[in-house]
């Protein structure tokens, strides 16, 4: 099997049937268009430009509003496309991502509260929650980099650790989906999100990369070893890490994969997490489904919240317990983690 093009297929169908314009200014959303723009390059042409530059371009002019986490993660690809560009619309967009990050109200220690100032941060208690690390924490590291910004290299650098110390069980190294403020303490508890800890080692390694650290690499190390042994035997991973009578995940599978597979091949990780990375990347290739002319990338979680009440079995529609949270096709953030994870699958076979 041709894995790489089995993806591009996927990619292909993708942005022929979704309006660019459809889609929202939000976490999911936004790495799916950066991970497009790096299959681009990966490609070395310009197949997804247009539906990208579409999307940015849109929302640049209905206006975005950069009030919580999640908004700042579509920064990535208008940071990508400015760089391309040079067209000052993007700079603007990517200087009110700066400023939410530099200006907007700390929580704890140098990360603001997850719902920031949105309407929905008035329902839900303050608090951090693992998503971030990603939302804005690439974000963060690599334009850094890029412009050589020493404030934001420091904060770069501290937010995986500020995560890390509020949301991991000293015991088992896993990481909890958040830290509620007033209960001062990380919740719920025992209960490990599948998606969160992926989002994790998908996300440290570009970081590490962005800006060297040693400590992020020991973190990586850590939660990627406490993860190892809870791989299915048809090398998925379960959307509870640790309840093996929650069903089998997508988009946990395939952040877990890239980010191993990056770390192998950047030398973070040891040879040890090559196998496994390869063959859960190739399990869910395995799973795209061919419908006619439609591509489905399947099991893909829906948007999935932290709920303080019954966390695991509540079943409330949208708002359910991890165990019954509904699964979906060809969400953004699960296409996007398995686009990652094919570039990181080509750039690791080209590296042997």
């Amino acid at each position: 099997m041709d894995y790489f093009n089995r993806v591009i297929d996927l990619a292909d169908f993708v942005t022929k049937v979704v309006d660019p314009k459809d889609l929202k200014w939000s976490w999911g959303e936004g790495l799916l268009m950066y991970s497009l723009s790096l299959l681009d390059k990966e490609l070395n042409e310009n197949r997804y430009f247009d539906f990208y530059k579409e999307y940015v371009d849109y929302h640049y002019e209905k206006g975005v509003n950069i009030n919580r986490s999640n908004t700042c993660a579509p920064a990535l690809i208008t940071h990508e496309l400015y760089k391309k560009t040079k067209e000052e619309k993007y700079n603007k967009l990517i200087q009110e991502v700066v400023d939410y990050l530099i200006n907007e109200p700390k929580l704890i220690e140098d990360l603001p509260n997850h719902l920031g100032h949105s309407g929905t941060s008035k329902f839900y208690p303050k608090s951090i929650w693992i998503d971030s690390v990603v939302v804005f924490g690439i974000f963060s590291s690599v334009y850094a980099r890029d412009v050589d910004d020493s404030l934001l290299i420091e904060k770069a650098v501290k937010h995986p650790r500020h995560f890390i110390k509020y949301l991991q069980n000293e015991e088992t190294k896993l990481l909890t989906h958040t830290y509620v403020q007033f209960l001062n303490e990380a919740s719920p508890k025992n209960l490990y999100w599948g998606r969160g800890n992926g989002l994790m080692i998908f996300g440290l390694p570009i970081m590490i990369s962005a800006i060297h650290d040693e400590e992020n690499i020991k973190h990586l190390n850590e939660i990627s070893n406490a993860i190892l042994s809870y791989q299915r035997e048809d090398y998925y991973f379960n959307t509870v890490i640790n309840r093996s009578d929650s069903y089998r995940e997508s988009s946990v599978t395939a952040f877990i994969a890239s980010g191993w597979m990056q770390g192998v091949r950047e030398g973070y990780l040891s040879e040890k997490f090559r196998a496994p990375a390869i063959n859960a990347f190739k399990a869910i290739v395995e799973n795209i489904a061919y419908k006619g002319d439609k591509v489905y990338l399947q099991e893909v979680s829906d948007v999935t919240y932290p709920i303080p009440l019954l966390p695991y079995r509540m079943r409330l529609g949208k708002y359910s317990g991890y165990k019954y949270v509904r699964k979906e096709n060809n969400s953004s953030y699960g296409l996007a983690a398995l686009f990652f994870a094919c570039i990181e699958y080509k750039k690791l076979i080209k590296s042997s």
